[in-house]
């Protein structure tokens, strides 16, 4: 049985205790440069079939974040050309919701028939849980959104990604407010079970 007062006790309270922060509770200041190398760090050790590296962020701050509404605001004019002004709108200014948003995606390798593609985006999320952790653990807080602008191979070239790649979220980054409160998480019973062969 493990030993929960062992050095390593803090590490597993980190994780039982982590969670999203919603954007609109998300304040300045952002993570330094160094909080990131580390968060970084910690996501170039999640499971790697094949050692093929497939993590990738792309940080986007200050006025950058403006630039990236603009692109979302283009990408939903694009797909939808019946969308409203005020809908545009509302796409423009999601990035200024937090001090700091990610793309967060993988490098994808086509040329490794022993790792599918869709391994190599399980690693690559696998990394971005463990950003997030690295993150909560230095006492700032995070989401990990999805849209439908990720799959929009325009959204993809603006922000450097290669046609192959795959995006998989928008991270949103910042120092969460005094009134945010951590919640309480389900007993794990519910989601887990023994299997006996031959039983349904």
């Amino acid at each position: 049985m493990p030993d929960i007062a062992s050095p390593f006790a803090p590490a597993l309270a980190g994780l039982l205790a982590r969670a999203s922060v919603p954007p609109r509770l998300l304040r300045a200041p952002g993570p330094d440069r160094q909080v990131l190398d580390r968060a970084v760090s910690a996501a170039l050790c999640a499971p790697d079939h094949g050692g093929l590296k497939p993590w990738r962020f792309v940080f986007i701050e200050g006025v950058a974040r403006a630039a990236l509404g603009d692109v979302l605001a283009t990408s939903i004019a694009a797909r939808m050309p019946e969308t409203p002004p005020a809908r545009l709108d509302l796409e423009r200014g999601k990035p200024l919701r937090a001090p700091l948003v990610v793309a967060a995606g993988a490098a994808l390798r086509h040329d490794h028939p022993g790792v599918p593609a869709w391994e190599q985006e399980a690693s690559a999320a696998a990394g971005i849980m463990n950003f997030m952790n690295a993150l909560d653990a230095q006492g700032f807080g995070a989401c990990w959104l999805s849209s439908p602008a990720l799959r929009d191979p325009a959204v993809k070239f603006a922000l450097g990604f290669a046609e192959t790649d795959a995006l998989l979220g928008w991270i949103y980054i910042g120092t969460p407010d005094p009134s945010w409160q951590r919640p309480v998480r389900p007993a794990p019973e519910g989601f887990r079970r023994d299997w006996v062969p031959g039983t349904l």
